[in-house]
């Protein structure tokens, strides 16, 4: 008995954790969603005396709001710019998976490994873990939607395959662009010019002008007794415009009158 109370006891919250750190769970590893939809949907059934049509027909519809919940999250949040993924590795990955997958990754690249990776990102979330990352980074290659599981870019939900294919996508988009590059040679001086207006921007933002501006050392902060200060909206200034008019008009009537003969 003394031996379970001094060794088995003080382990009892690692069991957990060693079967979950091998299962495909992508962060789901309490019953608080479950239990949470669970009573999403009592309220949405309203009774528990339903008929079995009426109550499939709830169960379903309630069933449906969820996943197009689910599915408007994923589009806000590839429509939104992580600043702090905006370049390599994580460039490709802007837009296209969900900002809570770059997170994980910019937490797990910048974990320091002791003795082994152990890969338990890439086994419970399906996101490349540690090794694979650093892997990447000393073949020259970046990261893409396809090194990730498809979850994070389209909510399927299966079991990631055996293994995972690290193919160098840099080199086939280098020789897309090359052979881009010639087309434009083909077509004479005047593409090529057009083509060098359109990229520079791009590589040297510096000599296109397009750098931010520099910030104010000393800003001069709200005005005392202006705080709401702002330029008037589109519907401001036209309604602006015809309270002038409308009272022009009526000063031209009453300017314009005429008076009954005596």
């Amino acid at each position: 008995m003394n031996y379970l109370k001094g060794e088995w006891i003080p382990c009892a919250q690692r069991w957990a954790h060693c079967y979950t750190n091998r299962v495909f769970h992508i962060g789901n590893t309490s019953t608080n969603r479950v239990e949470s939809a669970h009573s999403s949907l009592k309220k949405w059934l309203a009774s528990s005396t339903h008929k079995i049509d009426t109550l499939f027909l709830r169960y379903h519809t309630s069933i449906e709001g969820k996943v197009t919940e689910l599915r408007k999250d994923l589009e806000d949040s590839r429509l939104k710019v992580f600043k702090l993924a905006d370049g390599p590795p994580y460039g490709h990955l802007n837009m296209e998976v969900s900002l809570w997958a770059i997170e994980l990754l910019m937490k797990e690249r910048a974990r320091e490994i002791v003795q082994r990776c152990g890969c338990r990102l890439h086994e419970t979330h399906g996101l490349p873990c540690k090794c694979k990352m650093d892997a990447l980074s000393d073949a020259g290659m970046e990261l893409h939607p396809h090194h990730l599981h498809r979850f994070w870019s389209s909510l399927v939900y299966e079991s990631p395959p055996d293994g995972a294919k690290w193919e160098d996508h840099d080199a086939t988009e280098r020789g897309i662009f090359a052979a881009m590059v010639e087309d434009v040679y083909r077509q004479g001086p005047a593409a090529v010019r057009k083509a060098s207006q359109l990229l520079l921007p791009h590589i040297r933002p510096q000599v296109a002008g397009l750098l931010e501006p520099r910030e104010s050392e000393a800003p001069k902060g709200r005005p005392p007794k202006r705080s709401n200060t702002r330029d008037p909206s589109w519907f401001e200034h036209e309604r602006t415009r015809t309270a002038k008019r409308s009272k022009t008009n009526e000063n031209t009537r009453k300017t314009h009158k005429t008076t009954p003969a005596g």
